[in-house]
Formats: structure tokens, C-alpha cells, sequence
């Protein structure tokens, strides 16, 4: 028994197992032996394993503010009447409306914060590694 990869534009599309080419029309590889599966890229010679993209981890702007404690989240208010860059932060998260936690624009932001002695980097990584909480998704001010 063989292993038949179809491919379409560009990536594996199907994989069956049979004895000969399978006769439905298509570009049909034998990948017998081989650790091929749906949605890998093809080039005409080479299989490249398909990489899902990191799962979307987007909160709302109070969410992240309430993954910061009043102390922490003060102490930023309180430097950013002085220190440029934490203005530009607090500027540019008073600008957002969600939070990507993905986005390198907010791990940057937190480093800015650990710069400049706000959070440790410790705390950084658990407010953005933290497991998203159902409620974090929803608007806060539908709660209350």
C-alpha cells in the first residue's frame, strides 16, 4: 500500500492510501515512507511541515489593566508624568482598544516597563503568559 499526497496550490490538500496513482485528476506525489501531511507545503521537490499560527490571545484594554495591580498600575501613572517613555506608553495603551498578546508592539511595551524598574521581568512574562480568563474577553463595564 502506497501513500499519495494531492497537491494544490502549492500545499497537500489530501492524503490517501492505495495501491496505485489515484486516477482523479491533480497533481498526485508518493509520499510512502514519508512524514507528510494536510496543509504542508510542496515546491515541486520539497515537503516543508505546515506551522499553525500561535492562537489569537486578545483581551480587552481593561482586561490588561486588571492583570496589573493598583500599586503597579499607580507607579506607571505616577512615572509617566516624568519619563518619556513611559508616557509614550500609557499614551499608546490609552489609544488601544483590545490587547494582542501576541504582538511584539506589547511584549516591547512591557519591557519599557521592566526598563524602567515598573514590573520585574517576572511579572512582565505572567501578565503576558497568563491563561486568558473568560471574563477577558468581555467588556468589564458589561459587568458591573
Amino acid at each position: 500500500m502506497n501513500r499519495y499526497a494531492l497537491i494544490e496550490g502549492g500545499s497537500v490538500s489530501l492524503i490517501t492510501e492505495q495501491d496505485s496513482t489515484p486516477i482523479l485528476p491533480g497533481l498526485w506525489v508518493n509520499v510512502t515512507g514519508m512524514n507528510v501531511g494536510p496543509l504542508d507545503k510542496y515546491d515541486g521537490q520539497t515537503f516543508t511541515k505546515h506551522v499553525p499560527p500561535p492562537p489569537q490571545r486578545i483581551i480587552t484594554k481593561a482586561a490588561f489593566r486588571f492583570r496589573l495591580t493598583d500599586p503597579e498600575y499607580v507607579a506607571i501613572l505616577s512615572e509617566s508624568k516624568t519619563n518619556v517613555e513611559v508616557i509614550a506608553w500609557v499614551e499608546t495603551f490609552n489609544m488601544s482598544t483590545t490587547i494582542d498578546l501576541n504582538n511584539q508592539r506589547i511584549k516591547d511595551g512591557l519591557q519599557v516597563l521592566v526598563r524602567n524598574n515598573l514590573l520585574t521581568q517576572s511579572r512582565a512574562d505572567e501578565i503576558l503568559n497568563n491563561p486568558i480568563q473568560q471574563n477577558e474577553g468581555v467588556l468589564w463595564t458589561e459587568q458591573f
